[in-house]
């Protein structure tokens, strides 16, 4: 049986309670398969999804991934306002907001009708 890269990467975190950035985490994981360089980069991309999918890793600051089991909530926690609303977002509510409205002018005169 074969290992994935993912376990690899597991394996690796378990012993590094500070975590790795993603360079360094990749570099093991390309080693312990032994991938060459073309392979590599052919699979770098598929690894980094697989990595940012998987609940066992956080990505943390700095492209620095560890485990989840060995950070502290706080680090993990996505918090409502780290996020700044864009002016695209913005629009986007203004015309799902129209879009709404029309909807339910049309469900209304519908029901005029009958």
């Amino acid at each position: 049986m074969s290992i994935r890269a993912i376990d690899v990467a597991y394996n690796c975190l378990l012993n590094q309670r500070d975590g790795m950035t993603f360079k360094d985490l990749w570099a093991v994981v390309r080693d312990q398969l032994g991938y060459s360089e073309t392979i590599a980069n052919k699979k770098v991309s598929q690894f980094y999804t697989n990595l940012s999918l998987d609940g066992r890793f956080a990505s943390l600051e700095n492209n620095v991934w560890n485990l989840k089991a060995h950070c502290k909530y706080n680090d993990v926690a996505v918090r409502e306002e780290d996020f700044e609303e864009s002016e695209e977002d913005e629009e986007d509510e203004e015309i799902e907001e129209e879009e709404e409205e029309t909807e339910a002018a049309e469900d209304e005169e519908g029901e005029a009708e009958y």
